[in-house]
């Protein structure tokens, strides 16, 4: 028997798109909402029964019991205010952002004031394609996914959002929102934005003329990240900005360490700290 009434995505991108999937293959919704600005992704996802009904307008859909925010963080608050206006009190909000910060903060308040019940989420997966068309059946499957500030809510709501992720398939990891942000501004965070900056350091000649013949490996990882949705990643780096500061004056640190290193052809130093870096995940 279904869990849900009535699901509704806000935001038919990939993430989204990919989560209307895992809910009606695990049969896990009578009905599956989606409201996004692009009536292009709204019509594909109809057309394909990704969805089963396109919402139009946020203040006038059918009362959901679930609704999960897919959208780009810049456009959190606006959604998140016009939600506040139309759902039942017994309506369960979340999102998937992968910063909470300052955006976190502002629309938990929101929800809080308005005694409706949100907990924030944070699924381990993605990718550098973008939009509902690359969507994946089964993309949160055996994924961690990280429920932020579980006593911002009631016991009621954690248990029920719990479920939910673990219901598609997902493992869930309790988190507070600080400590989110600071480990994924020193892994997910900065991984993509060192492989903005290495494609951007490229010469364009190589872009023109070579990329083909050097995608091995670590190259190709690059330019896969450097593909992803430039909105999105902008509203990532905006939203934990403080945390990310400091973990690229880390980085600069540590470069401008090994570039003496290299310009003084210190061979001993160099392999020292290659080594120890080597060790380091082992």
């Amino acid at each position: 028997m279904p869990k849900f009434s009535n699901v509704l995505i806000v935001g038919l991108g990939m993430m989204g798109g990919s989560l209307c999937k895992s809910i009606k293959k695990n049969k896990l919704s009578k009905k599956i909402s989606a409201f996004d600005t692009d009536q292009d992704a709204l019509s594909y996802a109809s057309k394909n029964r990704i969805i089963d009904y396109k919402v139009t307008d946020l203040g006038k859909m059918e009362h959901p019991d679930l609704v999960i925010i897919c959208s780009p963080l810049s456009t959190y608050l606006s959604i998140a205010k016009k939600i506040l206006l139309t759902v039942k009190k017994t309506t369960l909000v979340t999102d998937i952002g992968s910063s909470k910060g300052v955006v976190h903060r502002k629309i938990t308040r929101l929800f809080r004031d308005s005694n409706i019940g949100f907990l924030s989420s944070h699924p381990m997966v993605g990718s550098e394609k973008s939009g509902v068309k690359f969507t994946r059946n089964d993309m949160y499957k055996n994924k961690v996914v990280f429920i932020l500030d579980k006593d911002s809510a009631s016991r009621a709501s954690y248990l029920k959002l719990k479920a939910f992720w673990e219901s598609i398939g997902s493992i869930t990891h309790e988190i507070d929102s600080r400590t989110h942000d600071i480990l994924m501004s020193q892994t997910s965070h900065i991984a993509h934005l060192m492989s903005y900056i290495f494609v951007k350091s490229l010469p364009q000649t190589i872009l023109n003329e070579n990329l083909p013949l050097l995608l091995g490996g670590g190259i190709k990882e690059h330019i896969r990240l450097s593909k992803s949705n430039p909105q999105m990643w902008t509203d990532i780096f905006l939203n934990n900005k403080s945390n990310i500061i400091k973990t690229l004056i880390r980085i600069q640190k540590n470069t401008a360490t090994l570039k003496s290193m290299i310009q003084t052809s210190n061979r001993t130093e160099i392999k020292s700290l290659l080594k120890n870096i080597y060790n380091k995940t082992k």
